[in-house]
């Protein structure tokens, strides 16, 4: 590396996710030790002659390459004569689409990580590289994680990236006016401003999450009511909800994306007309299940949550069978742009969490989901998935181990 550095007057890098080496000029020589068992077949092909080789099979598979050549390849090809050489990486700001075309043409990924796909070919291994010098511009709201210099899909749940947006100070907030139902009954109506919090104005513009502009829920204090809603926007900023609340206490949850900012997931508590009951009552006393099947519209669903941590990415299993047959279910229907949903929260209503799956398109039988745990204590979650038609809400209650 340091021999290649000086005799082409580059830079020693470390690229992150890729390895250390030598940057000449807008080309990188990365350098490692040699595993045996992954050793490549091509060990006769000289640096310029992989290149060209890696080059052409690219072309042939529908992706131009830039056509400058520059001068750092023969004089690589004379410092690493008689080196090993695993194969030769090409760089994009858009890896989604090149690779998508790559798939397309029948190229299968021998190795991929988040960041790059390897592929091997007759001849020489070709990369295709995330541009991790580029700066990030686009995110995925779902996993913020997952960024890119250009626009395109995250690999994990498929969804568009959004714009990464400028930092903002402060919270958002939401305001919640109550319509009483006819006779004082309850809710009829609910009416929701989301406001910046720099200007404290209605924010004017949402990103569309799973098909929505804004995602609410509304849970009781005793965690026994449960909607998972979709207010129409009637304004900037200003959502209404036409739906019948019964008198209580109730926690109304949001999530949303606004393109001024960060994804957010704001809590507001409401009293609904009617209410005779005290206004600070007791957390409910959670108990978590005995069970960890639970059955709904003909489906047995089966929970697996042996990983629950505090402070961890947990990981939830739900298996499904269905209940009449006792075959497992392969006829999952797309439910807001995904095979499920799970709402997340603690018995005093103080943490939520509203995750989606890791297997973006999958039918069944096995749905799975990562939530980060962010204390010990009782949990109480609402799965909810389509099939034949019927959307199912499937509830759990469950025990969260300390660190």
């Amino acid at each position: 590396m340091n021999q290649a550095a000086t005799a082409l007057n580059g830079t020693r890098v470390l690229l992150r996710g890729l390895g250390v080496g030598a940057r000449i000029g807008n080309e990188y020589a990365l350098f490692d030790r040699l595993d045996v068992d992954e050793a490549p077949r091509d060990r006769h092909l000289s640096v310029e002659e992989s290149f060209m080789a890696a080059r052409t099979w690219l072309t042939d598979h529908g992706v131009e390459v830039e056509s400058n050549v520059t001068s750092a390849r023969p004089v690589l090809a004379k410092l690493f004569d008689g080196e090993v050489l695993d194969h030769v990486a090409f760089t994009t700001a858009d890896t989604s689409s090149v690779i998508s075309s790559l798939l397309a043409k029948g190229a299968k990924p021998w190795r991929q990580t988040d960041d790059s796909r390897l592929f091997r070919t007759a001849t020489i291994g070709v990369e295709i590289v995330r541009d991790v010098e580029a700066p990030d511009a686009f995110w995925c709201p779902m996993h913020p994680d997952i960024r890119s210099s250009v626009a395109g899909r995250c690999p994990l749940c498929r969804m568009d990236l959004v714009p990464i947006p400028s930092p903002r100070v402060g919270e958002y907030r939401m305001d919640v006016a109550v319509t009483p139902a006819a006779g004082g009954r309850g809710a009829s109506k609910l009416r929701l401003t989301i406001r910046d919090p720099v200007v404290d104005r209605p924010v004017s513009s949402f990103a569309t999450i799973h098909e929505r502009l804004l995602h609410l829920f509304i849970i009781d204090r005793q965690l026994d009511f449960f909607r998972h809603v979709h207010p129409e926007q009637v304004s900037d900023g200003v959502f209404e909800l036409r739906e019948n609340i019964p008198p209580g206490q109730f926690m109304v949850i949001a999530d949303f994306l606004p393109l001024s900012g960060r994804p957010q997931m704001l809590q507001h508590a409401i009293v609904t007309p009617g209410y005779r009951g005290t206004l600070f009552p007791e957390a409910p006393n959670l108990t978590p299940d005995g069970s960890s099947e639970k059955e709904d519209h003909g489906v047995r669903v089966r929970l697996d949550a042996t990983t629950l941590k505090a402070g961890k990415e947990a990981t939830l299993k739900f298996t499904l069978t269905d209940a009449r047959s006792n075959t497992p279910v392969s006829d999952l229907e797309p439910f807001l742009g995904a095979p499920g949903h799970v709402l997340l929260v603690n018995a005093n209503l103080t943490e939520s969490n509203h995750v989606h799956p890791e297997e973006p398109a999958t039918h069944g039988p096995v749905i799975t989901f990562q939530p980060m745990m962010p204390a010990a204590g009782v949990y109480k979650l609402w799965l909810q998935f389509q099939r034949r038609g019927a959307i199912s809400t499937v509830p759990f209650v469950l025990s969260v181990a300390g660190p």
